[in-house]
């Protein structure tokens, strides 16, 4: 135990020993005790890779990609945050949340009505995609088109902001992937997007249309 961290710090959570106890925590059958340890745990794993590491040891990823199974809703986006924030940090984190069956089971929450969710899906599924082309395809491959261009038209802010994201994470990587939202009538959804959204919230669509651009006319050579 490091005495100069503060005892709140993350990082002196994780040398207390208590990571495991959180993870058998989302075992637990009450889904109030699975919340809030989710809760801690992707505010543990939000900070760096290598506390992020650390809940990877703990065993927690099988069991938050079953909290996102579970039918409270508020489990679910706890659950979804936390798998977001493990992934954010290296390719092999998001590998590890792949391996756990996180793609199919977050794409299916994409048709999901509540906003405060498909916030954290599409926020999940993009810190996925950013890392690699294969990690990219993947997702793409759990046919999250057209849903995620129709989400592009919800009212939440923060949803068709992400969305817009994870269009430009998997536009990034290759003129194919780029080609495949072309296909998909991706440049249109996004126009529309950019064209209704106001400041900050067009960035991700404009840089998508960039990636799109450049990836199409290397397509065409």
């Amino acid at each position: 135990f490091n005495p100069h961290l503060p005892p709140s710090s993350p990082q002196a959570v994780v040398d207390s020993g208590a990571l495991d106890a959180l993870a058998i925590c989302l075992e637990e059958f009450d889904p109030g005790v699975k919340e809030a340890a989710a809760w801690a745990l992707g505010y543990i794993a939000r900070h760096n890779g290598e506390l992020a590491q650390s809940v990877v040891d703990s065993g927690a990823v099988p069991l938050l990609v079953l909290c996102i199974q579970e039918p409270e809703l508020s489990l679910k986006r706890i659950a979804a945050s936390a798998l977001s924030d493990i992934s954010k940090h290296s390719p092999e984190l998001a590998q590890t949340v792949v391996d756990a069956g996180a793609i199919a089971h977050l794409a299916n929450l994409t048709l999901n009505p509540d906003a405060k969710l498909k916030r954290q899906v599409f926020s999940a599924l993009s810190q996925i995609s950013k890392h690699s082309v294969e990690l990219a395809e993947m997702v793409v491959e759990a046919e999250i088109f057209p849903n995620v261009l129709t989400c592009l038209k919800d009212s939440d802010e923060y949803v068709k902001k992400n969305c817009a994201t994870l269009i430009r994470e998997v536009a990034k990587h290759t003129p194919e992937l780029a080609q495949l939202i072309v296909n998909a009538g991706g440049v249109a959804a996004v126009i529309d997007y950019v064209g209704d959204s106001a400041g900050n919230v067009r960035l991700p669509g404009i840089m998508m249309l960039g990636y799109v651009e450049g990836g199409c006319r290397l397509v065409k050579r």
